[in-house]
C-alpha cells in the first residue's frame, strides 16, 4: 500500500510539472511580426493558443501547462509596431499579450522540436502594410530633401575637388603634380571634420 502511495504521488508530479518558458524574441516583417518563444521543453500544438482582441488591439497568446519569470520576460526587446508585452503567471498556464500598433488579421504558429521553440506568425491586413510603407517612404523622402537643401553645396565641390587632386596625383608621373595627393587628401580632411563635426552641431 506504502509502495503504491509512493508510485501514484511520484505519477502525479511528473505529469503535473510545467514547462519553463526562458525568452521571448521579436522580429519586425514587411506584412506583420514573427515572436519567437523559447522553452525549455518541446510544446506540442494542443498546449497553445492564441487570438487578437480589436477593440483593445492586444494579441494573447496562451501556454498551457507552462510558466516563466513574469519580471525577466517583460524585459522582452519591443520591436515597432509592438508597444507593450505584459506575461501572467496563472498557474496552470503561461498568458503572454502584445499589445499592438496595426491589427493582426491572422496568425499561425510553427513548432521546432529539435530547439523547442514555437515561433508566432502574426500578419496584418494588406491594406495597413500598404499604408506604413507609403509613411517610411514619405518620412525618407522628407529626411532625404532636408539634409540636401541644408547641406552647403561648396562641401560637395570641396570632396569631389579633392578626390580629382587626390587622384591626378597618384597616377601622375614622377615629379609631375606631387603636390596633387597631400593637397586633395587636405581639402577632403577639412570637407568631413567641417560635415561632421561643425556642420552637423549647427542643426
Amino acid at each position: 500500500m506504502r509502495f503504491f502511495i509512493i508510485f501514484l504521488f511520484s505519477f502525479i508530479t511528473i505529469f503535473s510539472q510545467t514547462h519553463q518558458i526562458k525568452s521571448i524574441d521579436i522580429a519586425s516583417k514587411i506584412n506583420g511580426v514573427s515572436i519567437k518563444i523559447s522553452s525549455d521543453f518541446i510544446l506540442k500544438p494542443t498546449q497553445v493558443t492564441g487570438w487578437f482582441n480589436e477593440s483593445t488591439s492586444w494579441y494573447y497568446m496562451t501556454i498551457h501547462q507552462a510558466n516563466g519569470d513574469t519580471a525577466f520576460l517583460e524585459l522582452t526587446k519591443l520591436v515597432p509596431p509592438i508597444r507593450e508585452v505584459e506575461v501572467i503567471n496563472t498557474g496552470e498556464s503561461l498568458q503572454i499579450a502584445f499589445r499592438m500598433k496595426i491589427p493582426v488579421e491572422n496568425f499561425e504558429f510553427y513548432f521546432n522540436d529539435e530547439d523547442s521553440e514555437l515561433i508566432a506568425a502574426l500578419r496584418f491586413p494588406l491594406s495597413d502594410v500598404i499604408s506604413s510603407l507609403e509613411v517610411d517612404q514619405s518620412d525618407l523622402k522628407s529626411s532625404i530633401i532636408y539634409k540636401t537643401r541644408n547641406k552647403p553645396i561648396w562641401l560637395k565641390v570641396l570632396y569631389f575637388a579633392g578626390i580629382g587632386l587626390t587622384t591626378s596625383g597618384l597616377f601622375a608621373d614622377e615629379g609631375q603634380n606631387r603636390f596633387n595627393t597631400p593637397i586633395g587628401m587636405g581639402m577632403i580632411v577639412i570637407a568631413y571634420v567641417y560635415e561632421n563635426f561643425i556642420f552637423s552641431k549647427k542643426k
